[in-house]
């Protein structure tokens, strides 16, 4: 009988699934804006949090700030004001777990918010708008499972037509 029992042991343990493990990936950036409807390059700040499961699938949430995004740097004239761009995106991740070289690529959806400032004493409001924007990128994480750099190339697009300059609703 302990033959038996020890055989349904040893049996059971080999037979057992290896442990489900994800990863959770922080990422704080900085980053420059190039392209497009860019007038100049912008530098622009954010974070990341997504989960990496066993298969390589993974969610993200990513944030992005971009201060003065309208305001040509070669203007002695603030034209635009305080201005900005936000990003809150929800992105589809598709990557290697572990440690070493993991390649990766992201796509999602979510707000893309505008908000133009005051122009000196000629106009006195702050307009914002909050669209529709997508995005899609790719990119390479380098090091540990517990510590690594990442870097990449992500397209946003606004899907919405900004009506900031023609609403006067705002």
């Amino acid at each position: 009988m302990r033959k038996i029992l020890l055989a349904s042991f040893v049996a059971a343990v080999v037979a057992l699934p290896a442990p489900a493990r994800a990863d959770l990936l922080f990422t704080p950036y900085a980053g420059i804006n190039f392209a497009g409807s860019t007038v100049d390059k912008r530098t622009n700040l954010g974070g990341s949090l997504a989960w990496l499961g066993d298969n390589g699938l993974g969610l993200e949430l990513d944030f992005g700030f971009i201060p003065d995004f309208f305001e040509p740097k070669d203007l002695d004239i603030d034209v635009f004001g305080a201005n900005n761009v936000t990003t809150v995106m929800g992105n589809v991740m598709f990557g290697r777990n572990g440690g070493g070289v993991q390649p990766y690529v992201s796509a999602g959806a979510g707000l893309l918010r505008t908000r133009i400032g005051s122009f000196g004493e000629i106009f006195d409001e702050v307009a914002t708008d909050n669209g529709l924007g997508v995005n899609a990128g790719a990119g390479l994480r380098v090091g540990s499972p517990r510590l690594s750099l990442r870097g990449d190339i992500r397209y946003f697009r606004n899907l919405t037509d900004s009506d900031l300059l023609i609403n006067d609703d705002v």
